[in-house]
């Protein structure tokens, strides 16, 4: 009894008390190192899982965007059909409505980069399919036009026949939810859905 006595007394309590207070502010590094691990871990997973998003939400709009330009309809104005320039109001109505298509796919285009940033080329190129698909359509408009005779200077002899017209017709027209063109269109949106699905959903 009176040994323990004396080795207790024998203790330094200063030096001690310095090494608890060491081990303490080691644990509690080891600690906030982990929850800073922790915390970036977790970081990381919402700004990709918020970029994935972003990327097939924007894809959508570019979709809509596409088939409103191909929407049969046209609304014309009627003193420019008076006027005699129902060509050149036809030209406006397509150049307004590729604007919005253009605008969409430029803000696509800024995910496009971030997405390569984090997930390389694969990430980018599941883009590539809804990107032909815009140069097709603004190609298609194009040839309408040209057909029509709207860029041909005098004497030009232009082919418009028949079957160029009807195939030109089948990009440049919205027929129905299932025309060839939309089958285009919807099979480059899966290919964006299936590079970004297991991000979103956490597969």
């Amino acid at each position: 009894m009176n040994l323990c006595i004396a080795m207790i007394r024998d203790i330094d309590w200063s030096m001690t008390k310095d090494i608890f207070s060491i081990i303490g502010t080691l644990g509690g590094l080891s600690i906030g190192t982990f929850g800073l691990f922790t915390w970036r871990r977790q970081l990381k997973g919402t700004s990709e899982y918020e970029l994935s998003r972003k990327a097939v939400l924007k894809t959508y709009e570019v979709q809509q965007a596409l088939q409103a330009v191909r929407d049969p309809l046209l609304y014309l104005s009627k003193d420019e059909v008076e006027a005699r320039r129902h060509l050149e109001e036809e030209q406006r109505i397509y150049d307004k409505r590729m604007s919005s298509v253009y605008e969409k796919w430029a803000e696509l285009q800024t995910i496009r980069l971030e997405a390569k940033v984090i997930w390389s080329d694969s990430a980018h190129d599941c883009f590539n399919d809804i990107q032909q698909c815009i140069g097709k359509l603004k190609g298609a408009i194009w040839l309408h036009f040209w057909m029509k005779g709207a860029y041909a200077g005098p004497g030009a002899t232009i082919d418009n026949n028949p079957e160029r017209i009807i195939k030109n017709n089948n990009i440049i027209y919205f027929a129905f939810e299932n025309d060839e063109f939309s089958k285009q269109i919807e099979e480059s949106v899966a290919k964006v859905e299936k590079f970004f699905s297991s991000k979103i959903h956490g597969e």
